[in-house]
């Protein structure tokens, strides 16, 4: 059957939670992409025009919508910005893929010794810490400069050009974390968990400070992206869904009511919400579904990493549109066949009625074959027609 939308309207019916001419696929290819195009690791984060062109060398397999890769021009960025960003932490970044290199990693320290300190000074008590080996001091300030105000306008640049080849629009145009997901990094996992129960009114007065901050980074990132111009740079990427394993109490008390500030800051401002929500959230639905209340509907969409999709669709249906979530492990380790046989039953069990997404579990692994990432996007045409 012939489409009849443009992979935006396609996107946009369900941010609606409208019914699409076919069920629209994203599978969220990044690293993927650079692998798949001989790009470099080093290549991948600083030459954005080379990562265009692998992109428009695998439309075979990118859906509706492309991640633009901007991890190296924002808060969770591994160049080092010259204010608080991944300057602040332990990044190691390899030139290369493995074997020969490494995915860029984080060295988890604790960093953040006191809040109040912290929030009175500022993040030059990080910037300066001891602890940090990454060589961050050792950049010239040309570096600096160059990566914090022009790099973000030549990723810009490069993705208008993908848009006026293919039609397909850039899935986000901002991207920002949630104060307790940033707080795992800064304080470790470990003592986070302690404050979560020993002082959770200083944890909650923290994540205040730092939100305010993440929301107007993001929105300034995608302002610079492209946004009101470049099709999905109006998108703001909100991740990672919290500290796994945390009861629905506490998740409701500390997680919650943050994420809405800023998501309600974000559509305050003209903004779309994609939330790329990781872990098994499948306990925590109800709480996430008032994420919704009160906002202009089509602003907010729920990315799930390894939630229930079927019992998501159930609580979510019809307010909150759905993205997910075939397993990383089968993309890189299965078959065509036993991939099309997984997103067959995610569509029949998700597509019903609209508002649902076609996509990986995460990020689809930098290793996975090619194949199988193929045959995902066939299955969104081949059973995804409505």
């Amino acid at each position: 059957m012939a489409e009849t939308m443009t992979p935006y309207e396609r996107m946009r019916a369900v941010w609606e939670c409208e019914v699409p001419d076919r069920v629209p696929y994203m599978p969220m290819v990044v690293f993927f992409v650079a692998r798949q195009g001989g790009l470099t690791i080093k290549e991948f984060v600083s030459r954005p025009e080379k990562f265009v062109d692998a992109a428009l060398d695998g439309l075979d397999y990118i859906g509706d919508a492309q991640h633009p890769g901007i991890a190296s021009a924002n808060h969770m960025s591994m160049l080092g910005h010259a204010g608080w960003d991944m300057a602040t932490l332990d990044w190691r970044l390899w030139d290369e893929f493995p074997p020969d290199g490494n995915l860029p990693s984080i060295y988890e320290k604790v960093l953040i010794q006191d809040y109040d300190d912290v929030m009175e000074r500022g993040f030059a008590t990080i910037l300066f810490s001891t602890e940090l080996k990454n060589g961050i001091h050792e950049r010239s300030v040309e570096d600096f400069l160059y990566y914090h105000f022009e790099h973000k306008q030549v990723w810009s640049k490069a993705w208008r050009r993908f848009y006026a080849k293919t039609g397909i629009p850039i899935l986000i145009g901002g991207r920002s974390e949630h104060p307790l997901d940033m707080l795992q990094s800064y304080r470790g996992i470990n003592q986070l968990v302690m404050d979560m129960y020993t002082i959770p009114d200083k944890l909650i007065e923290v994540m205040e400070w730092l939100a305010d901050y993440e929301v107007m980074q993001a929105a300034q990132e995608a302002e610079t992206m492209g946004a009101g111009e470049l099709p999905g740079a109006e998108n703001i990427f909100f991740y990672n869904g919290g500290p796994p394993g945390m009861p629905p109490d506490l998740y409701d008390k500390l997680y919650i009511p943050i994420a809405k500030k800023m998501i309600d800051a974000w559509v305050e401002r003209g903004f779309n919400v994609w939330a790329h929500w990781d872990n098994d959230l499948t306990a925590h639905l109800a709480g996430i579904r008032t994420l919704a209340d009160g906002l202009p509907k089509g602003r907010l969409l729920m990315d799930l990493e390894k939630t229930d999709m079927k019992k998501a669709k159930e609580v979510l249906g019809g307010v909150i549109p759905i993205c997910g979530n075939v397993p990383s492990s089968l993309m890189v380790y299965g078959t065509p066949d036993e991939v099309d046989a997984y997103c067959r039953e995610l569509i029949e069990d998700c597509a019903p009625g609209g508002g649902f997404i076609l996509g990986a579990e995460c990020e689809t692994p930098w290793d996975s074959k090619r194949e199988n990432v193929v045959a995902m996007k066939r299955c969104a045409a081949k059973y995804g027609t409505y």
